[in-house]
């Protein structure tokens, strides 16, 4: 691969300071895009070992298998990538827009998996400040075409000299988007695109049959130290490949600094966005084991809905129990402000459980109030069943019997009858036979994928808007 200085003209470089980014078209020539295909597929192929150095991460696809979505930290280990990231071809493009030199500060390989969902408008400045203020180029090299039907990248030009408002999750505030024209930058394997710290920019979902592969690189000035090594250093410990992770452990400072970019702002998304988000967040952070069982998070939430279906419950029961166990999936920072108002609620005093939790979040999102009650009954419902049905409680397993304790145990006196009277009694008592039931491992194909539901999430979140 050539790896000499590559001269920009004035017009690009006057382009670049212009829009904020410069797209490169042909930068590679066809051998060289094949080679670069060629050691894309090397690193997607990389052993999962306990001491490797690169770091490969998993998701949950929308079949319900364990897939890779992208690779980090591997410029160190393989010498095709080192001499493209760290060499004079890429690193003369980037001193010339940047008028002084650069180094490699992180880079990653997005295995964009056709169905998965995009990023919400950001800005890049304000993700590394704790390694340090650092100002960064990032190079952007399709691996694939890139289209806005496979989630390319949307850009705002000129947004770098403009004022962008954030949110409190650190993406760009739902106004600022709706005011702006957006760019879509489709680009032919082979092409590159540097762009900013400072320019706006997302991706939607990848709507294609298709995989897609780019390469993220993003550099830091020289002067600002060689930053690299510590940065994955830091990242090994917080957010390490998923086979190297501990059982047990959430990592969530982690998960909060490195995916917290994936949040969206969702008082302001359409309802079919909002479907998007809870669907997506149920594949990509329903992977942990459900405790005690041997399934994942994931398969016991579609079980369950899957055990609604089969019994003929209605839409919203569906949903619910497609969703009783979201207040313990969705990430902390997206449930924050709930968490927040319950703590400071009179009528909240200790322990506040993961069914109240999502349930408030779900209402929060416009779900209609007995949909959020049936989430948050799923725990009164076991305790309902276990006071009124001493064999019931026989056939719980050791870990539902150990979260009984925390949840308070066998409903009495007022609570019991409460529940009795309640219309939604026998709706509860039926979701909560199909949370119980939901625990069979080895039977995913028989099972429908979270996708499967987004239009029926979609639809009842439409209707609630309506209403």
């Amino acid at each position: 691969m050539e790896n000499s200085h590559f001269p920009l003209t004035e017009d690009q470089i006057q382009s670049y300071n212009e829009k904020g980014y410069l797209v490169i078209q042909g930068f590679f020539n066809a051998p060289e895009t094949k080679l670069l295909q060629r050691w894309t597929q090397e690193v997607h192929d990389l052993p999962r070992t306990p001491d490797a150095s690169y770091m490969p991460y998993e998701e949950v696809n929308a079949q319900g298998k364990r897939v890779l979505c992208r690779t980090e930290n591997y410029a160190n280990s393989h010498a095709g990538f080192n001499s493209f990231l760290r060499g004079q071809r890429m690193l003369s493009v980037l001193e010339q827009l940047a008028a002084e030199p650069m180094l490699l500060f992180k880079e990653k390989i997005n295995y964009k998996l056709a169905g998965s969902g995009g990023f919400s408008p950001h800005i890049d400045a304000n993700a590394y400040t704790h390694v340090k203020n650092i100002k960064h180029l990032t190079v952007l090299a399709a691996v694939d075409e890139m289209t806005p039907e496979n989630g390319g990248l949307d850009v705002v030009d000129g947004s770098h000299r403009t004022e962008i408002k954030l949110g409190e999750d650190r993406c760009i505030d739902p106004a600022w988007v709706e005011s702006q024209k957006w760019t879509s930058c489709t680009l032919q394997p082979g092409d590159i695109m540097v762009f900013g710290s400072y320019l706006a920019h997302r991706s939607g979902a990848n709507t294609s049959s298709k995989d897609r592969r780019a390469i993220y690189a993003t550099y830091n000035c020289k002067a600002e130290g060689d930053l690299h090594d510590s940065y994955y250093e830091d990242r090994r410990k917080l957010w390490p490949a998923t086979h190297m992770r501990k059982k047990g452990e959430t990592y969530e400072e982690g998960r909060l600094r490195y995916l917290l970019l994936k949040l969206l702002k969702m008082a302001a998304q359409s309802p079919k966005e909002r479907a998007e988000y809870l669907v997506s967040s149920l594949e990509q952070h329903g992977q942990g084991d459900y405790i005690g069982e041997s399934i994942s998070q994931l398969e016991h939430c579609l079980q369950a809905a899957h055990n609604a279906q089969k019994s003929g419950a209605r839409n919203e029961l569906i949903i619910a129990a497609l969703l009783h166990d979201i207040g313990q999936i969705i990430p902390l920072e997206s449930t924050k402000e709930v968490r927040m108002n319950l703590k400071n609620s009179a009528e909240n005093v200790g322990r506040v459980g993961h069914e109240r939790i999502g349930s408030e979040y779900l209402r929060s999102l416009g779900f209609n109030p007995s949909v959020c009650q049936l989430v948050e009954s799923h725990v009164a419902a076991k305790r309902y069943l276990t006071a009124v049905n001493h064999s019931y409680y026989d056939s719980l397993s050791s870990a539902s019997k150990k979260s009984l304790e925390f949840q308070g145990g066998p409903f009495k006196g007022a609570d019991l009858a409460a529940f009795e009277q309640d219309p939604l009694r026998d709706e509860m008592v039926a979701l909560r036979l199909w949370d119980d039931a939901a625990k069979v491992p080895g039977i995913e194909d028989s099972t429908p994928r979270a996708r499967e539901y987004l239009n029926l999430i979609a639809a009842h979140l439409e209707a609630q808007e309506v209403a």
